[in-house]
């Protein structure tokens, strides 16, 4: 059986302090990124109606560069280039995607086109060209820039990426660094069950611990209506509009913020105290779908909690367990091991047995999965981490332009 990995990709990410020359650049780099990748699209979709094809990064690669060489777009030679090569990347990776859903029988169109402060993807920046110390960024073409945030991990930096947070930039990295020193074994195991109100519920033999939903988001709702009806009153391209719009996205920046912050502590008590640590897998997707519970299911977080605890699991030398989704803890009597289809309902709180038991659903169900067997693992559960946070294969630099250019005719 092999080790665990020595080597882990940490991510990291700050606020950027650029200068008015600075933040006007970035702003017409992502303007040309925008551009480009629309572009691109267009010429995807021309190229599948005339011959019932796709262009893929072989093909997209020197169509792109070749574009900074036209007169009509010599503008984009201003790009830094690996920024230009990730576009296409994306839009290959885009297109792939969509294939592979139409093969499975899923309804899935072309990409969508970009829009100005929509869903931006950010500027790409290639670590060995991108240099972050201190309180200091230097960025390719556009030379250093103030930051604050935190503590860059020790490493080796791979990859950095710039991108528009409502009216603040933002900077994000993947540093290659050493595995962090594993904590001292721990025998206790703890059973897990999440939810929307109680967000978790632990049960580790002796005792509960219970945690409350933070619930930011409907805290917010209030402030979160008011911004969004001054919003709506605002003449479109006006400077009023666009102030109204930065107070809507720092409302939502905080409620992120504040939720991200809760799901860190709480992941990092479970995997500090636990030795083995039995969560359930949810399809939090299909619960939102409720549009009785989307608000709670994506204000808890639940999925994102999952995913925290697995990662720092690893690092600290734990156990998960993620139990199966066909698992009926909520409806089984911890003591009797009888079946309450009537449990179904979220609406009915308390489980009644014939045995006597009479217990909250959330703590009945933390117990059964505190006894629920660790070689019943589903193994098809996996959730995968985000590439800033999990251990992931070390992330591919980008052909370089000159290389590209000799298949430009």
């Amino acid at each position: 059986m092999k080790g665990p990995r020595r080597v882990i990709v940490r991510g990291w990410q700050a606020r950027l302090y650029p200068t008015a020359e600075q933040a006007h650049r970035l702003n017409q780099w992502s303007g040309a990124l925008r551009f480009l990748w629309n572009r691109l699209l267009e010429r995807e979709k021309a190229e599948y109606e005339a011959t019932g094809k796709f262009l893929w990064r072989k093909e997209l690669q020197p169509i792109a560069v070749a574009m900074k060489r036209q007169p009509d777009t010599a503008w984009l030679a201003d790009l830094p280039a690996h920024a230009v090569l990730d576009t296409v990347a994306r839009m290959d990776g885009a297109l792939r995607r969509m294939v592979k859903e139409r093969k499975l029988g899923r309804k899935c169109g072309f990409p969508r086109a970009k829009k100005k402060f929509v869903n931006e993807s950010g500027i790409y920046c290639v670590g060995q060209a991108t240099e972050i110390a201190g309180r200091n960024a230097r960025i390719p073409k556009l030379g250093p820039l103030r930051l604050r945030g935190g503590v860059p991990p020790t490493g080796r930096l791979l990859s950095a990426r710039i991108w528009r947070d409502g009216d603040r930039w933002m900077i994000s990295g993947q540093f290659e660094c050493e595995r962090p020193e594993q904590l001292p074994p721990s025998d206790v195991t703890i059973g897990v069950d999440l939810g929307v109100r109680t967000l978790v519920t632990a049960y580790d033999g002796a005792g509960f611990e219970e945690i409350a939903a933070p619930r930011r988001l409907r805290k917010a709702q209030k402030r979160l209506r008011r911004a969004q009806r001054a919003l709506s009153r605002r003449k479109k391209g006006s400077a009023r509009r666009r102030a109204a719009a930065r107070r809507v996205a720092g409302i939502h920046r905080k409620v992120r913020d504040q939720r991200k912050e809760v799901l860190h502590q709480i992941s990092h008590r479970l995997t500090a105290k636990a030795g083995v640590l039995k969560v359930e897998t949810l399809n939090v997707k299909g619960m939102a779908r409720n549009r009785h519970l989307a608000l709670s299911v994506t204000d808890a977080g639940m999925s994102r909690l999952v995913t925290l605890c697995t990662y720092k699991a690893d690092w600290r030398g734990r156990i998960i367990v993620k139990i199966d989704p066909w698992f009926a803890g909520s409806q089984t009597c911890c003591l009797c091991g009888q079946r309450h289809p009537e449990m179904r309902r979220l609406s009915v709180r308390t489980l009644n047995c014939e045995c006597g038991n009479r217990m909250d659903r959330d703590r009945n169900a933390a117990v059964n999965h505190f006894a629920y067997p660790e070689e019943r693992e589903n193994g098809n559960s996996d959730v995968p981490t985000r590439v800033e946070i999990g251990d992931q294969e070390l992330a591919p630099v980008p052909v370089d332009e000159t290389r590209i250019l000799k298949h430009v005719a």
